[in-house]
């Protein structure tokens, strides 16, 4: 080896980083990249990414079934029941994918090519799913009561129907974990088909029927009221006239 060959190695050497230094560099670009976001728009995006938007329509399309079947059967709608029940639905969707997402995870089956990499990719932390998918289940739980609070659905049928759907949502992955033993599908096939057409069904239903009700009784109200003077009337004047004959009896029967 000349000197020239020897001079051009020491220059060469002397310009690329050492092993440490590059392992350090890696490093710290790992650690770059798994710093969480630190906007709460960031973070806002990051919830909204986890909860999976583009699969919503599997929720609204039979929440919006189900109120025009009862549209159809009554011929009215209240929008702010087709509301809270799509917000219901919604918010058990919602928290049925965090779980999905948790589970997967901690089961080892999402990895760098999944859909769903949420987790793998440390966007959110674990603790930070599960808290939100508990606050979404409390809120499909205060929903469902508002609703049955301002409909005349009974409080079995609403709770069956409701927490059917949650029970669903939940065992998909969590718990038994249908998905893991190849029900997963019969799982959601209940779950969005005939459980969420029959919610908004029965909440729009019953309401209309509500609405009818009290609208026979206001309109019947005054006749009502009439019959019920003119049998007053005619019991008082009836008890006026047979008043003196209820008079004599004693006298009658103490002659006897």
């Amino acid at each position: 080896m000349g000197p020239a060959d020897l001079v051009q190695k020491i220059s060469i050497s002397a310009e690329s980083p050492r092993g440490s230094e590059r392992n350090d560099a890696g490093a710290a670009l790992a650690g770059a990249e798994r710093v969480p976001p630190g906007t709460w728009r960031q973070k806002c995006a990051a919830y909204v990414l986890a909860l999976r938007p583009w699969s919503f329509s599997a929720s609204l399309t039979p929440v919006a079934l189900g109120s025009a079947l009862a549209y159809r059967a009554e011929g009215a709608l209240n929008p702010g029941l087709l509301v809270g029940s799509a917000v219901t639905v919604l918010a058990v969707h919602g928290a049925g994918n965090l779980v999905n997402t948790y589970y997967d995870f901690s089961k080892g089956i999402d990895h760098k090519k999944s859909d769903d990499r949420t987790l793998v990719d440390q966007i959110l932390e674990p603790q930070d799913v599960v808290r939100f998918g508990v606050f979404l289940y409390t809120v499909g739980c205060i929903c469902a009561a508002g609703l049955y609070a301002v409909s005349t659905l009974k409080l079995e049928h609403l709770a069956l129907i409701y927490f059917g759907g949650l029970s669903s949502s939940f065992l998909y992955t969590g718990g038994i974990g249908f998905k893991y033993v190849a029900l997963g599908d019969v799982v959601i096939l209940i779950t969005f088909g005939p459980l969420a057409v029959m919610f908004a069904h029965a909440v729009q239903r019953n309401n209309i029927e509500k609405q009818k009700l009290l609208r026979r009784r206001k309109f019947l109200y005054p006749y009502h009221r009439r019959k019920m003077w003119k049998r007053t009337s005619i019991y008082s004047s009836g008890f006026q006239t047979a008043s003196p004959v209820l008079l004599l009896l004693p006298s009658v029967r103490g002659r006897r």
